[in-house]
């Protein structure tokens, strides 16, 4: 809410109108409108005086009881009006106008006093018609602002009519004695003025200065006013207090509106409080949201109270409306971070148990049991398979607080992102067979080269892909795309999975932030790879990000990496060969291990050849024609028909003929007389060196 403005200099708005408009009828002054005191001070005088202004019109400002009695005139017959329209020439034998008039231009142009001879100035008979004849013995002295310029003028007349009637005496004693008291008197009526002038220069001086004061304090805090006098119906508020209300600067306010634009969860208890503070004297101090027509909000804080009379009746009620939205904010995201904190250290009591309540079984085990070879030997392998399960806890931790602390430094080199899929693909293999996932690439066949820490990029994507076979049911769908988007190096991983609620989706990269568990918390981890995804991801001077349709329709999530544009060679392997293939090939891969062959062709996907596995030599006699390869990887030891056996048969089929034919095997020497094989790999597979021979024969 807000108040009204009030005429104080520089705009004080709207705060305790009742007790601004006291404060400046006890101070403003200007000869046009003295101070009470003042006034009452030249009301009182036992003198004749009037208060003109420094006008053309010489406007009567004020007038001593004497003077309207000297004049038989009342307040209201002559306050506020031009002295020569309420007091008009009566006859060219009252000259007394022109010459008063000529003395009043003379104290303006001097800004000296003067004193003028006696003179006949008739005064309108207000209670019958015409005039009535007086003689006045007048004096004009002039009041100077600092600045010297005449402001008022005090005109003081001694009534003469007496002393110059044919039927009246003079009085007794020198008349020139009479008229020098007057004029010491007047002297001291002066110095009375001037004092009291003096004193409202100051107060007023001193209430400006508060109330620019004011005025500051209340556009430095953004501070909304607001005013509403008794009975509680309109409501005056400063341009602040709208604009926390979404209202216009010239809207008119009541308590309807008032509430109509606070939200419906919070309009009972603002309307409970504001009822307390009129009825019960309580001090109004509440929060509410408020909401615009167009759906924003806004949370406010109101403060204020009721004032009341001498007889407790309540005057007024008005105060002050804060905007506490950032505070409000501040407090939901530390209220989030809590509650993630408390999740997280939850989840690494947990994992942290899992371990260490086989170990501690083992070790029990081994202080009770006999000693026995065999079940020492598998101690020990649950020994240590859940210590490397701890070690990889502790890792992700440190990773984690040295990338926040900035204290990882990258060994920059030129990568192809072809590369980096592959070797990410081949980490994550275990995982991926074991629940069962299907991949898909889509590989480009531009270059994909950015300038990056190859270690990074491939924890990096590791990291996708686990939270994919993860968080995504037994036998579900991985596909991984590796793209270019204008000057960027884009690669994305998508799932079928349990996918993403839309309010955690934003959160998702933050620490300790998870997708829902299932109830035996199956996925495990902290909580810490995405965050780590995102920091590594922005060290490379690229970004991340993560999207769902909803829960249970899978998840994306895609990165942009700068790409690199050096030429293609710039980018070797471990073994000096580029990574990307320089023309893509059809190749088969035969092999009766599902898995081995699985891994075997999904990193030649990822360097852009066109890859079918085969887990059956029949099979592969069986291709037709059309899908003939340009490249079969045999495995050497299959039943039914070994590798050897099936090179041959291909050898003579005239589609399969002319492919060549490189031999995968587990055996040391490999090498014999009259092979059907063009060249031999031993396992596992030294994937540089097989790069090397696929692009000899491209």
């Amino acid at each position: 809410m807000a108040a009204r403005r009030i005429g104080m200099r520089n705009g004080v708005r709207g705060f305790g109108r009742e007790r601004a408009d006291a404060r400046i009828t006890r101070i403003t002054f200007t000869w046009r409108a003295m101070t009470v005191e003042t006034s009452l001070v030249v009301q009182a005088l036992p003198f004749a005086i009037l208060v003109l202004d420094a006008s053309p019109e010489f406007v009567i400002l004020h007038g001593s009881d004497e003077y309207l009695a000297a004049t038989m005139t009342s307040r209201a017959d002559v306050i506020g009006r031009p002295l020569f329209e309420a007091f008009p020439a009566a006859s060219s034998d009252a000259d007394g106008p022109d010459r008063l008039c000529a003395s009043l231009h003379e104290v303006l142009r001097t800004r000296r006093l003067h004193t003028m001879d006696l003179q006949r100035y008739d005064v309108p008979d207000r209670k019958g018609h015409g005039f009535i004849v007086k003689y006045w013995l007048p004096t004009n002295l002039p009041v100077l602002d600092a600045d010297g310029q005449v402001v008022a003028i005090i005109h003081r007349v001694y009534d003469m009519t007496a002393l110059v009637g044919g039927d009246n005496a003079l009085p007794t004693g020198d008349p020139s004695e009479h008229v020098k008291r007057s004029f010491d008197d007047l002297k001291r009526v002066i110095e009375v003025v001037k004092e009291g002038e003096r004193r409202r220069t100051a107060a007023e001086a001193r209430a400006t200065e508060a109330g620019e004061r004011l005025d500051l304090a209340v556009q430095a805090g953004e501070l909304g006013t607001f005013y509403c006098p008794m009975p509680m119906d309109k409501i005056y508020w400063n341009d602040t207090c709208k604009e926390h209300f979404f209202l216009p600067l010239d809207a008119e306010v009541d308590f309807d509106l008032f509430y109509a634009r606070i939200h419906p969860d919070d309009r009972a208890h603002t309307q409970a409080a504001v009822e307390a503070s009129v009825r019960d004297k309580q001090m109004y101090d509440v929060e509410y949201r408020v909401v615009a027509p167009d759906g924003r909000e806004r949370w406010l804080r109101a403060k204020g109270r009721t004032y009341f009379d001498a007889h407790g009746v309540p005057t007024r009620f008005d105060g002050i409306t804060l905007d506490i939205s950032r505070q409000k904010q501040v407090e939901a995201e530390l209220s989030r971070s809590n509650r993630q904190k408390d999740d997280f250290l939850a989840m690494l009591a947990h994992e942290l148990r899992n371990p260490l309540a086989p170990i501690s079984a083992a070790a029990d085990l081994l202080a009770i049991a006999p000693p026995d070879p065999a079940r020492i030997a598998r101690m020990s392998e649950v020994l240590s398979r859940q210590a490397r399960h701890m070690s990889g806890m502790l890792d992700d931790l440190l990773d984690v607080s040295r990338v926040t602390r900035g204290m990882v430094e990258l060994d920059r080199v030129v990568v192809d992102c072809k590369h980096v899929v592959a070797a990410a693909l081949e980490q994550v293999a275990p995982l991926i067979e074991q629940r069962g996932h299907r991949v898909h690439t889509h590989i480009t066949h531009e270059g994909t080269l950015v300038l990056g820490d190859e270690k990074r990029l491939v924890q990096v994507l590791a990291n996708l892909l686990g939270n994919a076979a993860r968080y995504t049911p037994v036998s579900g769908r991985i596909e991984v795309a590796l793209t270019v988007a204008g000057n960027d190096v884009v690669v994305s991983v998508a799932d079928n999975g349990v996918g993403l609620e839309p309010d955690l989706v934003p959160r998702i990269f933050e620490l300790f932030v998870q997708a829902a568990r299932t109830p035996d918390r199956a996925q495990g981890g902290l909580g810490l790879g995405l965050a780590l995804v995102r920091s590594m991801v922005e060290l490379h001077g690229g970004r991340v990000a993560a999207a769902s349709p909803g829960e249970g329709q899978g998840a994306r999530f895609t990165v942009w990496l700068p790409r690199h544009q050096a030429a293609p060679q710039d980018a070797v392997m471990a073994g000096g060969h580029r990574f990307d293939a320089a023309q893509p090939l059809k190749i088969v891969v035969v092999d009766d291990n599902v898995d081995a062959a699985w891994t075997l062709a999904t990193c030649l996907r990822a360097i852009g050849h066109d890859v079918v596995e085969i887990n059956s030599p029949r099979e592969a006699l069986a291709l037709a024609p059309e899908h003939a390869p340009d490249v079969f990887l045999l495995d050497i030891g299959m039943p039914d028909m070994d590798g050897r056996e099936l090179a041959r048969r291909l050898r003579a089929q005239a589609h399969t003929a002319k492919a060549r034919l490189i031999a995968v095997t587990g055996y040391a020497n490999p090498e014999e007389a009259d092979t059907p094989f063009d060249s031999y790999l031993v396992k596992p597979v030294d994937f540089p060196a097989l790069a090397r021979l696929l692009e000899q024969h491209a």
